[in-house]
């Protein structure tokens, strides 16, 4: 029998800027990432939800994005962003007068589980 194996693939490190920066995670952003290979365009969190993407589409496989940071630093409002990049592009299907980008958004508080340096939402 064989042992199972853990691999570690990319990882997100959140850090707070303390101001909003709207321009750099919008729809035209979104839209760049997409169509970008990995590494060619800065790193981004988009550029992470894009292979996410592509991976799962492609293998057929769940995927796992880690987001790690210190407290205080941004974690959930950057795990919004891969979520928001994963259903802007997973389609726009309204459910319910709900988007599946609304959907995502609107995860139960049972699904994320708060932990001290993480967190962990399961979509």
């Amino acid at each position: 029998m064989m042992a199972e194996r853990l691999y570690t693939g990319n990882i997100l490190i959140a850090v707070n800027p303390f101001q909003g920066l709207p321009h750099l995670y919008d729809a035209e952003v979104m839209e760049k990432y997409k169509e970008a290979h990995f590494k060619e365009l800065n790193p981004h969190v988009f550029a992470i939800g894009g292979i996410t993407y592509r991976e799962m589409i492609n293998e057929g496989r769940n995927k796992c994005i880690l987001v790690s940071g210190e407290s205080g630093s941004g974690k959930t409002e950057t795990t919004k962003m891969p979520m928001r990049y994963l259903a802007y592009f997973g389609g726009h299907t309204a459910v319910e007068g709900r988007t599946v980008e609304n959907q995502v958004l609107e995860v139960s508080c049972d699904d994320l589980i708060n932990l001290k340096f993480q967190s962990w939402v399961r979509l």
